[in-house]
């Protein structure tokens, strides 16, 4: 999979990292991919790939930007008067600049215009910012394996834009294949009230909260969606992919601006009945999670401004002893034994 996607693109752009490297193939509209070994780690769906449709969105997998909210009354995936998902050309077909900043970072950049469900038209620069270490610092003696990287991910406004108009946040989506016997969590430093399930519904016995943490066991052939409040102060959200011996970490951090709903539904309760820092998508029989993480809109007075969401994301290799040992120690969280057991 991997020497296709490479075949694929002579002009992406490869950063190496630890055991692998950061991949971005500029034909693929900016999305990042890691590889582990030779191994693709992220979800790459090579029929649509090759095989892109004229008229359909292709959902190739990676680590994509978005512009959010995806629904609501300030939708960026509904136009005008309709109620058909669609993702605008900007997003899934425009091919950006890729630049190559040094052995250890690169630049992703194209120009873009966006059509709100208000029907406000939006130019924007949309740039990706990719950097990854000298070397993969792990404590010493661990026998894990990996890489990791950084992105900052901006959306510049290139134009006047009135805040009643146009709600806009940068919103960063990763990929990765499977769902049944992969657990998502996520740890929090607020109270109880941490999770927001008002996207498909609540998952259930699925979602476990505990003491500033909680665990979500994916599979299961129904669509699921949590968010994790920026009022909780989540530090960062993961999955243990038992099959593959992954474990996945992404972080971020609350940053002064407008945080809102970027649910894909109707959002009955307006754009302002939710502010998440962070979100996780159990697929279902669609066969793949996403471990998100969404920026703030800023503002200079009631005008759009520049809008930047730094996200860090460390891909770890092993035993799921070794894992786990990592998650606890270096993470100081447990993953509990009646959720790792329990029937998918």
């Amino acid at each position: 999979m991997l020497e296709l996607l490479r075949a694929h693109d002579a002009r992406m752009v490869e950063l190496p990292c630890g055991r692998g490297s950061v991949l971005v193939p500029p034909l693929l509209g900016g999305r990042i991919f890691c590889q582990l070994d030779g191994q693709l780690v992220h979800r790459l769906d090579i029929a649509a790939m090759q095989n892109p449709s004229p008229t359909e969105y292709d959902n190739l997998g990676g680590n994509s930007l978005w512009p959010a909210p995806e629904g609501g009354a300030f939708a960026f995936n509904y136009l005008p008067g309709s109620d058909a998902w669609m993702v605008q050309d900007g997003i899934a077909k425009a091919v950006p600049n890729v630049f190559c900043d040094g052995v250890n970072s690169l630049r992703v950049e194209k120009r873009v215009l966006l059509t709100n469900r208000k029907g406000v038209p939006v130019h924007l620069n949309y740039r990706r910012e990719v950097s990854v270490p000298d070397r993969l610092d792990l404590p010493a003696g661990c026998p894990l394996e990996g890489l990791c990287y950084h992105t900052e991910d901006i959306f510049a406004p290139v134009g006047d834009y009135s805040g009643e108009e146009v709600l806009l946040a940068p919103w960063s989506l990763e990929q990765f294949p499977g769902s049944d016997g992969i657990i998502a969590f996520g740890k929090v430093t607020g109270g109880g009230d941490a999770l927001n399930c008002d996207f498909y519904g609540d998952p259930g016995s699925r979602l476990v909260r505990g003491n500033g943490s909680f665990s979500f066991r994916l599979g299961g052939v129904e669509r699921h969606q949590i968010g994790v409040k920026v009022k909780s102060g989540p530090q960062f959200i993961g999955a243990l992919d038992m099959r593959r011996s992954l474990l996945i970490l992404r972080k971020t951090e609350a940053r002064p601006g407008l945080y809102f709903n970027i649910a894909d539904n109707e959002q009955p309760g307006g754009p302002f009945s939710a502010a998440d820092l962070y979100s996780i998508f159990n697929g279902g029989e669609l066969g793949f999670f996403e471990l998100e993480t969404i920026g703030a809109m800023c503002v200079k007075g009631d005008r759009l401004a520049v809008s930047a969401l730094s996200s860090d994301t460390l891909i770890l290799r092993g035993s799921v002893a070794e894992l786990l040992r990592y998650l606890f120690e270096q993470e100081d969280l447990h993953l509990d034994a009646s959720v790792m057991n329990a029937p998918a």
